[in-house]
């Protein structure tokens, strides 16, 4: 079905549709930002791509931080 141009910009700054940019995900992580590309170049993450710019999910995040958390 075909949508119209006006739609598609009503989601444009929701970070539930877009995800997490990297410099975030580092933030959410507590981890520097080179750990977090040695993780995703390593597939530990999995990322998507929209128009040249890589995003992760929340959920994704999540699953890697419930992953990498020390047993205490």
């Amino acid at each position: 079905m075909f949508r119209p141009f006006s739609n598609r910009h009503r989601w444009r700054g929701s970070s539930a549709k877009q995800g997490t940019s990297l410099v975030q995900a580092a933030r959410f992580l507590g981890v520097d930002q080179s750990t977090l590309y040695m993780a995703l170049q390593k597939g530990h993450i999995p990322t998507s791509r929209r128009n040249g710019r890589t995003f992760i999910s929340q959920g994704a995040l999540m699953d890697y931080q419930v992953r990498t958390r020390p047993l205490l």
